[in-house]
């Protein structure tokens, strides 16, 4: 993960400089709203999101290619090779234990 190991990297710093917002092709939003978290949120999304994916794999990959990558829920559900309604399950699934277990952190 690309924006985890630079967030990683910009917190190590000893004086941390804001990051450079930098467009993605075709996910404008995604890279706006990427540019707007503060790096500590950033890693601990990270660490939460790796124990997602121990316990479901599919459901890990998912919030990656949604939030990250900017894809619809029919382009996760081909790369996938599942169903369009179980990318949206585990879409609902992961934002409410993520959230849940994002809370708890803080």
């Amino acid at each position: 993960m690309l924006l985890v190991d630079r967030a990683r990297a910009r917190a190590a710093q000893k004086r941390p400089t804001s990051l450079e917002r930098q467009e993605l092709e075709d996910s404008g939003e995604i890279a706006a709203s990427l540019g707007s978290v503060p790096l500590e949120q950033m890693i601990d999304l990270d660490r939460t999101l790796d124990e997602l994916a121990q316990l479901d794999e599919r459901k890990a990959r998912v919030v990656e290619m949604r939030f990250f990558g900017g894809l619809e829920f029919e382009e996760i559900a081909e790369a996938l090779e599942v169903s369009v309604s179980t990318v949206k399950r585990d879409w609902e699934f992961s934002r409410t234990w993520l959230f849940a277990r994002l809370g708890q952190a803080t």
